[in-house]
């Protein structure tokens, strides 16, 4: 036996007649839309209309703190980012500044945070890093100083990062 006068009954009731308004609501008028912009399709000269009014309406957006880099680099190592290697490497190789020469510096973009020097067991930043690759060289050796735009940087040598000379602790051996 039903019985009609249950709230749960009445509130189904209503619940499918809500759903039934919606929908019926929600769909008249707009399959006429559809069926009318099938009927025509736009000419070019329309389409190219509303994306002009489109791009004029918008302006272009860009990422938070994007406006701050430059879109292409210089290609240059910026001297002051020069002066804190040499300064290093006189540091690391017991040298004055003039018997240091800088034999390459270029603009790089590092694969990822490791800067193009991973080491075993670390895990690094997976995003394109912009930086510098620089070469200098003292007392006959090479040392190739891997450093991002910030001026963080690592001396790469045979695969192995070292940090700079003021961070190395002192049970670490020096780079050679």
């Amino acid at each position: 036996m039903i019985v009609l006068n249950s709230p749960a009954r009445g509130s189904s009731i209503l619940a499918v007649l809500v759903l039934t308004t919606l929908t019926a609501a929600c769909s008249s008028g707009s399959r006429d839309d559809r069926r009318a912009a099938a009927a025509e399709p736009a000419s070019v000269e329309s389409r190219k209309a509303v994306v002009g009014k489109e791009s004029r309406e918008m302006p272009a957006q860009r990422a938070p703190g994007e406006e701050r880099m430059p879109m292409q680099g210089t290609g240059e190592v910026p001297q002051q980012l020069l002066a804190i290697f040499q300064d290093d490497l006189a540091r690391r190789a017991l040298v004055k500044h003039d018997a240091i020469t800088v034999l390459s510096a270029t603009e790089q973009q590092w694969p990822d945070g490791s800067m193009g020097c991973p080491q075993p067991g670390m895990m690094y930043t997976q995003m394109v890093v912009p930086g510098y690759r620089v070469v200098l060289q003292a007392s006959g050796n090479r040392y190739a100083y891997h450093s991002d735009q910030r001026g963080n940087f690592v001396v790469c040598s045979n695969g192995m990062a070292f940090k700079p000379v003021k961070e190395q602790n002192k049970g670490e051996p020096p780079a050679e």
